[in-house]
């Protein structure tokens, strides 16, 4: 993936009609009506208003309102005190608004939020490092990506915090850039990973629990296409996010792994970011591609028609977000997460299960006997798998580890995995090594259960 494409969405790098006013009138009439808005900014649509591409603007991006019915109007600069503000996220009541900002140029991105009712704004996070792509949940506490150096390279885990900054905890381990969240109507979070360590990889989608357990692949594109923005669900039991190129994507939610679409086909033009509406539309960021800069548009997806404009500015516009109340709430997920409990449980019922192949060139026979497990901080034990290719583990929490299969001989059979992680009490289990994540296991209780866990965590080294 180009570095563009890995920084778009950022709110840093944008991607380089007449008007139907019969259509705007049905547009608005959904956003106020179908959904029911409150606050001081009732019908409008805010958006991410983005310098000109190679701009030198100290001012850079920022956040702006505008009415849909009046499309020739000014739009309301909501974040005229900073440098630099992008990527909105509404609460589900649509009363507050958080973004990433910067007072000053040159300083770490934070988090804030606004009070849409009066447009009062306060800092939800002071730390060193930058601090970007806030999600709200339902219990008023916020995710948001925060940056550090790990293993000589940078990083970005998630984090969560309340609406004034206060219980800061850390909510992913893996050596990967984590960014922008988004939450399910189920209550997980969906969201963009890309390993860095040991050496960079295309961004999967990835969805976890919202204390940051039982993280597992979403979705990793399709057809040389992966995902360059989280995804944002449908009434209609879509997830609809976009893809490499500028091309809008959807999965269904059901079965994300194997539901992969383009809807970009036969539109000639460029998608920046999409958010759904009930009814079936969704608002999306888009330039076609006789125009200059990115407006901001609607249509169907999957009816190949081109998206109807609903406003353009003299600059590139992307995110679009209605200030609209939800009618259903995501739910809000208990946590088995105990921090005075420092290990978590890991289960499998059979290793030899997978959609991988076995490595090539191998001298030895096929069967794993044997799972290595290795932490990223280092310290590797290797450890006998059951004959029915089960293992029980206990391992540390918050603490990056890799598994592989090995053979009678010792050699790699599959594997190195990606990074896992526990989170403290966690407890987790997968039907296989690379198993389809969904296919359902098999209903027999694997023989490593029948007996205490094999224990390796840091007591221990």
């Amino acid at each position: 993936m180009s570095e563009r494409d890995q920084k778009k969405r950022r709110g840093r790098i944008p991607q380089g009609g007449d008007l139907n006013m019969h259509f705007m009138v049905w547009i608005v009439l959904l956003l106020s009506l179908v959904y029911g808005c409150n606050g001081s900014l009732d019908g409008t649509i805010i958006a991410v208003e983005l310098p000109e591409e190679g701009s030198t603007s100290e001012t850079g991006a920022r956040l702006i309102a505008f009415d849909a019915k009046a499309p020739g109007e000014d739009p309301v600069i909501l974040t005229e005190d900073f440098a630099e503000a992008s990527s909105p996220a509404l609460s589900h009541d649509a009363r507050y608004l958080y973004f990433q900002g910067k007072k000053d140029p040159g300083t770490p991105w934070q988090i804030w939020v606004m009070d849409l009712k009066n447009q009062s704004v306060s800092r939800v996070t002071t730390l060193p490092e930058n601090c970007t792509d806030p999600v709200s949940l339902p219990d008023e506490t916020v995710i948001f990506s925060r940056e550090r150096g790990t293993a000589g390279t940078t990083v970005q885990d998630l984090w969560r915090c309340g609406r004034d900054g206060c219980c800061l905890t850390r909510i992913t381990y893996q050596p990967s850039k984590n960014f922008d969240a988004h939450i399910l109507l189920e209550g997980r979070v969906l969201y963009l990973s890309s390993q860095q360590y040991p050496e960079p990889k295309d961004p999967v989608l990835m969805v976890m629990r919202p204390d940051g357990t039982k993280s597992e692949l979403y979705n990793e594109g399709c057809c040389g296409w992966e995902p360059v923005s989280s995804g944002t669900e449908s009434d209609e039991g879509y997830v609809y996010f976009i893809s490499t190129g500028g091309r809008l994507s959807r999965v269904l939610h059901r079965r994300p792994l194997h539901t992969f679409e383009n809807l970009s086909e036969g539109i000639n033009g460029t998608f920046d970011a999409v958010y759904p509406l009930r009814g079936g539309r969704c608002l999306v960021a888009f330039k076609p591609a006789s125009e200059k800069h990115f407006g901001i548009y609607s249509l169907i997806p999957g009816e190949g028609d081109a998206p109807e404009l609903l406003y353009r500015g003299a600059r590139n516009l992307t995110d679009p977000i209605p200030v609209v109340a939800m009618e259903v709430r995501p739910r809000k997920l208990p946590s088995a997460v105990d921090p005075g409990n420092p290990t978590g449980l890991l289960m499998s019922q059979n290793v030899n299960q997978s959609m991988l192949p076995v490595h090539a060139g191998l001298d030895g026979d096929t069967l794993a006997k044997m799972i290595r497990i290795s932490y990223l901080e280092g310290g590797e034990k290797n450890i006998d798998v059951e004959e029915d290719g089960s293992f029980y583990l206990k391992l540390d929490a918050d603490r990056p580890f890799r598994i592989r299969t090995l053979n009678s001989q010792g050699e790699t059979l599959r594997g190195p995995s990606d990074w896992l992680y526990l989170r403290p009490n966690e407890r987790r289990a997968c039907t296989g090594c690379h198993a389809d994540l969904e296919l359902a296991p098999e209903n027999v209780q694997p023989m490593a259960v029948k007996k205490d866990p094999v224990e390796f965590y840091t007591t221990m080294n």
